[in-house]
């Protein structure tokens, strides 16, 4: 028996409590955390201060991966070399406390400045190339980026690392704050409240350049070049600024790992991260702002338990323990980077024939089985003393039963008939009007039809 999904129209009371409810559940999945360690909560492991680490880790690369979203998902160019901005952005911010003595909160601007310009000097040339040509330009980045690491050691720190002393390099919360006296979670949970700080200020600002003139500019680039070119936008400008763009994301989740764990190596920013973050970007969703989570989480998460699997099955369920205990016993000798390997060349491949559209896509499918939003028409604004998208019965259609509206800048809206012998003023608000047949009785010019000529009368 089909289940008939609950219709909510856009702008209605249900509506609107529809999304105040699910903005009111993830911001308690975001503060639950730092609530766990004053209400004593253990759900999650989230009393560890390793647990607390990954969750900060999460939100770092949720950030890298919406960079790539921007750069791939919404301009349409392949770039496989966010290892290396998110290198560059964490050993700025790491040179800058341990060599010269800033503050974390003073290194984060300074390190978006610099991978921004990197990212300018990238973007530049790669205006020149796209597609594959593109892919292999931006990958090659990745590839290099560690030998340059390891060139310019005496700043580096080369295969050494760097990272500034203890007492220095720990974050904990002022004395004011409720996480002063968290104990041993304190520096952790201090970290994760300012890592949420700088993702929602990221996801913002990411959401209105989406929403913008410059990001519909940055779709029709990616959906029909020509097309964009042909409209005045300036492609090479807007493939330039989106390399940009994307650098700083990449550069501020470098910041966000060395608050968490403020160590650099060169073996941490590989060729191998950037993949993994593309598998990350192809998992959560393509084209989608908030695909960069589940990717973040699967990026994380997924390696880690692999690791623990393969040497303890324990948190299994038993039938999937039974059969899957083989797989684990062989991955043993090579550990959880060849698990995680594993695990993202096969995400891939089903992805690509069972969810195009990522994890997000999936869940708006499952989404439209329960409820269905109806859009607002553009046409018709909601106003104050106008009647509500609620108030109408959700099998109205306005622009089938009434033609197309027209809002009109007086206190009274013209209902013009299709035949239009004299004007009269309807009390309602948003009246619609109707036209008439061109050439019909009584209007041979066909003028009923003429918004121009409508209002010349």
């Amino acid at each position: 028996m089909a289940v008939t999904p609950i219709a909510l129209r856009e702008g209605s009371t249900g509506h609107r409590a529809y999304v105040r409810g699910a903005w009111a559940l993830a911001a308690l999945v975001i503060l639950y955390p730092p609530l766990s360690a004053e209400l004593g909560l253990t759900l999650g492991s989230v009393d560890k201060a390793s647990r607390i680490g990954q969750l900060n880790a999460v939100v770092a690369f949720a950030v890298a991966i919406l960079g790539l979203e921007i750069v791939t998902g919404y301009s349409g160019q392949l770039a496989l070399g966010q290892s290396a901005f998110v290198g560059l952005g964490a050993y700025t911010t790491v040179i800058l406390v341990a060599d010269h003595h800033w503050s974390f909160y003073a290194a984060v601007p300074a390190t978006i400045v610099v991978c921004f310009m990197a990212g300018l000097l990238v973007g530049i040339p790669a205006t020149r190339v796209k597609g594959v040509y593109l892919a292999i330009v931006t990958l090659v980045l990745a590839f290099v980026f560690p030998s340059i690491v390891l060139r310019f050691g005496w700043l580096t720190g080369g295969p050494n690392g760097k990272g500034p002393p203890r007492t220095q390099g720990k974050l904990l919360p002022p004395s004011w704050t409720p996480l002063a006296d968290a104990g041993r979670l304190a520096g952790p949970l201090w970290v994760y409240c300012i890592s949420i700080v700088l993702a929602t200020a990221a996801f913002v600002l990411a959401r209105n350049v989406v929403r913008s003139r410059p990001g519909r500019a940055l779709i029709t680039m990616r959906d029909h070049e020509p097309a964009a070119v042909a409209l005045g936008v300036n492609t090479a400008l807007y493939k330039a600024m989106t390399f940009g763009l994307s650098a700083v994301y990449g550069g501020l989740a470098g910041s966000m790992l060395m608050m968490n764990r403020p160590f650099a190596t060169d073996a941490l920013f590989d060729m191998k991260m950037s993949i993994f973050l593309v598998a990350g970007l192809v998992i959560g969703g393509t084209g989608a702002i908030s695909g960069a989570i589940p990717g973040a989480l699967a990026y994380v998460f997924v390696p880690y338990y692999l690791t623990t699997w393969a040497f303890d099955q324990r948190g299994l369920p038993p039938g999937i323990r039974q059969v899957t205990r083989p797989l684990f016993v062989l991955m043993r000798p090579a550990g959880g980077d060849a698990g995680g390997g594993i695990f993202f060349g096969l995400a891939l491949v089903v992805l690509t024939f069972v969810l195009p559209g990522g994890v997000v896509s999936g869940l708006r499918r499952l989404r439209g089985r329960v409820v269905t939003i109806i859009p607002h028409p553009w046409w018709l604004p909601v106003r104050r003393g106008a009647p509500r998208p609620d108030d109408l019965h959700p099998d109205h259609d306005l622009h089938r039963d009434h033609g197309p509206i027209l809002i009109l800048p007086t206190d009274a809206p013209l209902r013009l008939p299709a035949r239009p012998a004299a004007i009269e003023r309807t009390p309602p608000a948003h009246a619609p009007i109707a036209f008439g047949n061109p050439g019909a009785a009584g209007d041979p010019a066909g003028e009923a039809d003429d918004p121009d000529a409508i209002w010349r009368r």
